[in-house]
């Protein structure tokens, strides 16, 4: 497998770790490296498509300056989509999947034993490399519950990057359809993702599950007093006016552990229809344009074939309708005509209601 190292040496280097863990499974992102930071092996295989498929485990490195310097922490299980190099940079497309429990990190240690002395350390080596292949059985580690989202966050929250009132961890548990039934007895069935995106439906409802945590807390003072960290809430925004919310738009994560619910629905429509929703933080004292941590969910609403026909006769009726009337009214309708002008009008509803037909 692949390991991705991620550390702290700008502060969107360690946002794309809260990223991959907030992303739900099958959710799409990307990573960056410079050549030199690829090991040889890895480089070799991006310019013939050889990474497809392969499974990767994206990891955190903490950095010099962090109060546990260079320690390794496992974060998420990913799968390689995409392998490409533009310029000097490779650019890597991965697909979120399982999380990865704590005891994860010693195995991990264990394994990379062989390139220690390559990976980022106080020594400095001169061929430090952030994205390496390794012999490790990763399908032992896959963990697909909130435990291991929650044990991650916590080892990451020791560092000083994570450790900030301006962060939180959040987690996409689910899309669902919400359902005109009760909720006695049933459970709401999560969205697939295909190909990175929520497969949905025009004109139904649904609900976007968010589990929030925010574990950072200020010292106590010297009254023995634990000040209340400033505001942090997490804001849901549509990328265009397709998707309108039936719920608040913006939640503030006001406690440790918290699970926020957004509602929202597109207007039937007879055309698919490319969307989605933008997940971020927002601080208190923030300006309106301060994006943290932010994700984009991908949606593709389908249409619907059943309206596309209804509006389709109804035009093709409105259009051959009249002609017919008039014809019969001068005593010249016949069989024939009757025909071409219901095919006439059925072309123009069909028409209008597909434009790809109108273009030449």
């Amino acid at each position: 497998m692949i390991v991705f190292l991620s550390s702290s040496a700008r502060a969107r280097y360690a946002d794309d770790i809260i990223r991959m863990l907030a992303l739900p499974r099958g959710g799409q992102m990307q990573f960056r490296y410079d050549g030199k930071w690829l090991a040889g092996d890895v480089r070799s295989r991006v310019p013939h498509e050889q990474l497809a498929d392969e499974y990767a485990l994206v990891c955190f490195v903490a950095g010099s300056g962090d109060p546990i310097p260079y320690e390794l922490i496992p974060i998420r299980i990913a799968r390689v989509i995409r392998a490409e190099s533009v310029g000097t940079s490779y650019i890597f497309t991965l697909a979120a999947d399982a999380y990865v429990g704590e005891a994860t990190t010693g195995e991990l240690r264990a394994a990379i034993s062989a390139c220690r002395e390559r990976l980022p350390s106080a020594a400095q080596a001169p061929s430090e490399i952030y994205c390496f292949s390794l012999d490790f059985e990763w399908r032992a580690h896959q963990r697909l519950t909130f435990e291991a989202f929650e044990e991650t966050a916590k080892q990451l929250s020791r560092h000083k990057s994570f450790a900030a009132e301006q962060s939180a961890f959040f987690a996409v548990r689910q899309i669902s359809k919400i359902s005109g039934r009760s909720w006695f007895g049933t459970w709401p069935r999560s969205s697939a993702v295909e190909q990175g995106a929520f497969r949905l439906s025009t004109g139904k409802r649904y609900e976007c599950e968010v589990y929030c945590l925010r574990l950072f807390e200020h010292s106590i003072d010297a009254d023995g007093a634990r000040p209340t960290p400033k505001e942090l809430a997490l804001v849901a925004e549509a990328n265009d006016d397709s998707i309108q919310f039936a719920s608040a738009k913006r939640s503030v994560i006001d406690s440790r552990y918290d699970l926020k619910r957004y509602v929202f629905a597109a207007e039937p429509e007879v055309m698919r229809r490319v969307s989605g929703i933008r997940l971020f933080l927002s601080a208190e004292g923030d300006g309106e344009d301060r994006v943290r941590q932010d994700i984009s969910l991908q949606m593709i609403f389908g249409g619907s074939l059943v309206l596309a026909s209804i509006r389709a006769v109804a035009i093709g009726i409105a259009t051959a309708g009249p002609g017919m009337i008039a014809a019969n009214a001068v005593g010249k309708l016949s069989s024939g005509a009757a025909v071409l002008m219901i095919a006439l009008g059925a072309l123009a509803g069909i028409s209008a209601i597909f434009p790809s037909f109108r273009k030449p």
